[in-house]
């Protein structure tokens, strides 16, 4: 009978350290999340300002904490973006606008893909939490 209780102590410890890795992986799974919508945020407001701007050389520019100064553009029909591994590219607004429409493609693939994820590990969550129950 104690041979029991303590197979079933073990499993018990088994599926307690089982769900705090699924909770971790959650976390993470998470905030990749947020990345790729912050992301995908940032891509919108790209284009969002190459459709309301373009051609003004004068603009306002958020510096960071939502400080804004007065800039001038020194060529306000090219826009520096960046491509991805860290390469930065100047390019008219309808080129900009064809990278950026297949980036936002690519990033909500991504996104779909992460949210499956997520709930494939909160299923796997429920199931732990459920079997733990029954020990109980």
């Amino acid at each position: 009978m104690s041979e029991f209780v303590e197979l079933e102590e073990e499993q018990i410890n088994k599926y307690q350290t089982f769900r705090k890795k699924l909770r971790i992986d959650m976390e993470k799974a998470l905030q990749k999340l947020k990345q790729l919508e912050n992301k995908q945020e940032d891509y919108i407001l790209v284009t969002e300002y190459i459709k309301n701007n373009q051609g003004q050389s004068n603009i306002k520019m958020n510096v960071g904490a939502n400080t804004f100064l007065d800039v001038e553009l020194s060529n306000p029909k090219l826009i520096t973006l960046d491509v991805g591994m860290n390469v930065f590219v100047e390019l008219n607004f309808c080129e900009a606008n064809q990278i950026i429409a297949k980036q936002l493609q690519i990033l909500q693939s991504k996104i779909e893909e992460q949210k499956k994820s997520i709930l494939s590990i909160q299923q796997y969550i429920d199931q732990v939490e459920e079997i733990l129950l029954q020990f109980k």
